[in-house]
């Protein structure tokens, strides 16, 4: 009983402290809001405060998604011909980046990678695709619109994935999602152009990432680590996730032929069975091809009332 109960304070310690430690480490940064310094005085402020890589890279990482805004006009100006594909790229410099205090994905990417170096960190830029809510499907051809860049950086051996850009929202839900991307949780998302960056054992081929489902950040945020699953026998299909402990939310799933027009499922029935929650419902009314959507919902009791709070398309996939 007594192992169980330091066990326990050890895992609940150490959580804490990562907590705690991050939260310093962004209170570090804002320190450096108003002090208007240059970049190497930036890199030597961060080398004074701090000695261990890994808090190095979160600094950086930090202050690179608080303080460059996403430049849309200049995103704008290069798609409508207004400036020359050779002043936009310009523009994304790491120097002008930091100087303008705005950027594009490739911006980001240049003034990270900068600053890793000037830490002797050692790090990549990594150029692909993503899909978002926009995009759930990767076309190659079709979707310049959606190219990318983020970075990967050496920490103890050991490649990490990172995105500034998709790091810039003062909600938990994101901000700390996209530093330290488990492989296997990026490439929901982000497809690189180089396969190994994938950093997965078996990379996904194009085909395999967009059968694949659609997950956002929320989805692990609230406390799931798995992907939900669907199974099929003759007559069901099983929508299969994981029972989480104390778990308030609430799990809901449509359907659709177009992924635009979303119906409720009418016949579901809910199965609970060794650690997992299964949704069954008849195959008779799903089409061949068939597009479905998750949405979560969760309802507090106040003193005056109730309070909900909804997301909806966190779960995107089609059969």
């Amino acid at each position: 009983m007594k192992k169980r109960i330091f066990l326990a304070f050890v895992i609940f310690s150490a959580i804490n402290y990562g907590f705690s430690q991050n939260e310093s480490i962004k209170e570090l940064v804002e320190k450096t809001n108003g002090m208007n310094l240059g970049m190497l005085e930036l890199t030597d402020f961060a080398k004074e405060h701090l000695k261990d890589k890994q808090e190095l890279a979160r600094f950086f990482y930090y202050w690179t998604s608080t303080n460059i805004e996403y430049d849309h006009k200049s995103l704008n100006e290069k798609k409508e011909g207004i400036i020359s594909l050779k002043e936009y790229s310009i523009r994304q410099e790491e120097y002008k980046v930091y100087k303008n205090r705005k950027g594009v994905c490739a911006g980001y990417s240049n003034l990270f990678k900068w600053f890793m170096d000037a830490v002797d960190i050692e790090a990549v830029i990594i150029s692909g695709h993503i899909r978002d809510e926009r995009n759930h499907y990767v076309e190659l051809t079709k979707d310049d619109n959606f190219r990318h860049a983020w970075n990967a950086i050496k920490l103890n051996g050991k490649w990490t994935l990172i995105d500034t850009t998709w790091g810039t929202s003062n909600e938990s839900t994101t901000s700390e999602f996209y530093f330290d991307i488990k492989p296997e949780w990026s490439i929901i998302t982000h497809f690189p152009e180089d396969s190994k960056w994938q950093l997965l054992k078996r990379p996904l081929s194009l085909e395999e990432f967009n059968n694949s489902q659609f997950v956002k950040p929320i989805w692990f945020k609230v406390g799931f680590t798995e992907i939900p699953k669907l199974m099929a026998d003759h007559e069901y299909y099983y929508f299969k996730y994981q029972n989480i402990p104390n778990n308030k939310w609430l799990i809901g799933l449509q359907f659709s032929t177009d992924n635009i027009d979303f119906k409720a499922i009418s016949d579901i029935k809910v199965i609970e069975e060794g650690g997992f929650t299964y949704f069954r419902f008849g195959k008779a009314q799903i089409p061949e091809t068939t597009f479905f959507k998750v949405k979560i919902a969760k309802f507090e009791n106040l003193n005056d009332g109730f309070s909900k709070v909804e997301y909806d398309d966190v779960i995107n996939f089609k059969i």
